[in-house]
């Protein structure tokens, strides 16, 4: 018990390492490692999922422990692969190394390769642990998403008012929400792969969807915009600023739409002028979005809602009142009913400055 609890605390160690690099990693899974002299408690080599994971975390520890590996444990937050990618097996890397103990925190996801790596290890005599571990699997939801069911990760944010307001039906006013709020909107983006709206609450929010934290704005990911029935205004920032942040307009076949050179725009089957969520949502798992952030008016939530599509909301409170200058959050009775009944729970609260973000999941 005293060496799982010891283990624990170096896979926690590992996934707080690699959780800064949500969004960056590609197509791949994010993944922490740590080279560990466990008698002694001391960290030799540490490493995390590049930028597009045009390495491993595992090849970035055991270099920087410079040859010190022989004998040492390596805490991985999830499985080493044991089959050839881009690169050969890591775990042909591993036992190369010399490492003595390999121990994980999350299976690889896919059904037909989990457990994979664990046996090439134990086959080569290196001594194995898995632990069922909540934050090394929480740190690769959005790949075990994917990979299991053809689609990202969706997070939802909804803003909602004191009077039960998802934002104005004009453009202009004051931001609804507090400058701690904003921030964590931002954040938010950008430990997502891609951002996705409406573009008729993008436009009436004048949003760019980009990343707006001092030192974080190359962070952004692709943008994304469902293009319904409605014109788009292309003198928004969102569709006439040249940025270099990709952005792809999703519409459906009868639909032609003429814009910039440099926007994507991909045509999927749909209902009523509106594109499948569903659909549009697989087109993201093809291009490798893992974890896909979503800003959301009031139609584009319920979709999501009736469609059983998310993964994670966050409904955004505010102390602000709309009144008849406010789009109602529910198109038909109320919207906290609504959300019950589409069996989302609470699980998580926090105050933000004024406002308050509401964590829930479905039961």
């Amino acid at each position: 018990m005293e060496r799982e609890s010891g283990d624990r605390r170096w896979l926690d160690a590992a996934a707080r390492l690699a959780t800064p690099a949500l969004g960056t990693a590609g197509a791949g899974p994010t993944v922490g490692a740590l080279v560990v002299d466990e008698p002694r408690q001391l960290l030799f080599g540490r490493g995390v999922t590049p930028p597009r994971g045009v390495t491993s975390a595992e090849h970035i520890a055991l270099n920087e422990a410079r040859g010190l590996t022989e004998g040492r444990t390596l805490y991985i937050t999830l499985e080493p692969a044991a089959r050839y990618t881009s690169f050969a097996p890591i775990t042909n890397t591993i036992v190369a190394s010399g490492i003595g103990r390999v121990v994980i925190g999350a299976l690889d996801p896919e059904p037909e390769q989990a457990g994979a790596g664990l046996r090439a290890l134990a086959e080569a005599g290196i001594e194995t642990a898995f632990y069922e571990h909540a934050p090394s699997q929480a740190l690769n939801e959005g790949y075990a998403t994917r990979v299991t069911r053809g689609r990202p990760f969706v997070t939802l944010k909804l803003t909602l008012t004191a009077d039960a307001m998802v934002g104005r039906g004009e453009v202009g006013g004051e931001p609804i929400l507090g400058a701690e709020a904003l921030r964590f909107v931002e954040r938010e983006r950008a430990a997502a792969d891609a951002v996705l709206s409406g573009a008729a609450r993008a436009e009436l929010e004048d949003n760019d969807l980009r990343v707006h934290l001092d030192g974080l704005e190359a962070r952004a990911g692709l943008r994304v915009i469902l293009a319904g029935s409605r014109d788009l205004d292309l003198r928004r920032d969102l569709f006439a600023a040249v940025t270099g942040v990709p952005i792809m307009v999703v519409t459906t076949p009868e639909r032609a739409l003429s814009l910039r050179p440099g926007i994507e725009v991909v045509a999927v089957e749909g209902r009523h002028g509106r594109p499948d969520l569903r659909t549009a949502l697989g087109v993201l798992a093809e291009r490798g979005v893992n974890r896909l952030f979503v800003e959301a008016g009031a139609k584009l939530a319920e979709s999501f809602i009736a469609g059983e599509l998310i993964d994670r909301l966050y409904i955004l409170d505010s102390p602000v009142e709309l009144g008849r200058a406010g789009v109602p959050a529910a198109l038909l009775g109320r919207f906290e009913d609504r959300i019950q009944a589409a069996r989302f729970s609470e699980v998580d609260r926090r105050m933000l400055g004024e406002d308050k973000v509401r964590t829930l999941t479905r039961n």
